[in-house]
């Protein structure tokens, strides 16, 4: 499984939003697709307000009609779970799970990517509306890919992330001591007694420690890598024969180690902004996917 389904050669396509206009242009968009050569489409990045517009109520049936008319213009799809924007009821019902900067500001819904990997609201919602596309789409002859999430990179640092930083951090330093050593925390009085005192790296007065914060950064890829693995197991559970990814993008915000990533895909996604990147960086991130694909599975 190392090609979206349904493909052994060249894929030409990108990002289609079809929710974001009316209904009425779907047939001309399909047609000047087709006409592009444009042979598949990423569809339901940024679509979860529309597809479960209030708790446990979901409205599919636009994009049956959108997979539908793909499907007849001969243009397959790459489906995306929509987890990288919650709905606004969703931050209502869940505050908790909203995410809070290292100031110690609670965000609120508004823009894309506000939502904590750690708060359980909001990993067990994100697991329920894979399964729910799943369980729809398995079956369509348009699909050909999962598209899990989009970009992932946003950090948060609020008690969910806390607490699960501290387990994080004892499975990789197993004592207080170690991690004392560690971070040499017997600078500017750091040194830590109890497990509790443990914190993301927040806002504080000077420079903070940059032992905890390099920590942070892997703890940060982790959560949002254990947060992709509870959504392909479930697709995978239901859709064994269609590869499952992810799109890694670059960037001094973006904490994940694509590297380690690279191993849970089933091929290699890579953003490129052409307006915004040189063509040196696009070729040397092209470099990196043929090298973390171990030759192959990069796109």
């Amino acid at each position: 499984m190392d090609w979206p389904k349904g493909f052994d050669g060249l894929c030409y396509g990108g990002d289609y939003n079809p929710e974001q206009w009316p209904e009425e242009v779907w047939k001309e968009d399909v047609e000047l697709m087709r006409r592009a050569g444009v042979n598949l489409v990423t569809v339901g990045v940024f679509s979860w307000a529309r597809l479960e517009p209030s708790p446990g109520v979901h409205d599919l049936g636009w994009l049956d009609r959108v997979l539908d008319l793909l499907h007849a213009g001969g243009i397959r799809v790459d489906l995306a779970t929509p987890t990288a924007s919650p709905p606004p009821w969703f931050g209502l019902a869940h505050p908790d799970a909203l995410t809070v900067t290292a100031d110690g500001v609670r965000l609120t819904h508004g823009s894309r990517d506000t939502y904590c990997v750690s708060a359980p609201p909001y990993r067990d919602a994100s697991v329920r509306i894979a399964r729910t596309l799943a369980e729809r789409y398995r079956d369509h002859p348009a699909l050909a890919m999962w598209h899990v999430h989009n970009e992932y990179g946003t950090a948060c640092h609020c008690d969910h992330v806390a607490a699960a930083f501290r387990t994080w951090l004892a499975g990789r330093h197993g004592t207080l001591d170690a991690l004392n050593d560690a971070w040499t925390t017997s600078f500017w009085s750091q040194h830590y007694s109890a497990w509790e005192q443990v914190m993301p790296p927040r806002a504080t007065q000077y420079l903070p420690n940059p032992s905890q914060t390099l920590d942070f950064r892997r703890f940060v890829s982790d959560a949002m890598l254990d947060h992709f693995r509870a959504q392909k197991a479930v697709l995978r559970e239901l859709t064994l024969d269609v590869p499952v990814t992810t799109n890694f993008v670059f960037g001094d915000w973006v904490p994940v180690n694509q590297r380690h990533w690279a191993e849970e895909v089933d091929l290699v996604a890579i953003d490129h902004y052409p307006a915004a990147d040189p063509p040196q960086e696009t070729a040397f991130a092209a470099d990196l996917a043929r090298l973390w694909a171990g030759g192959g599975r990069g796109c």
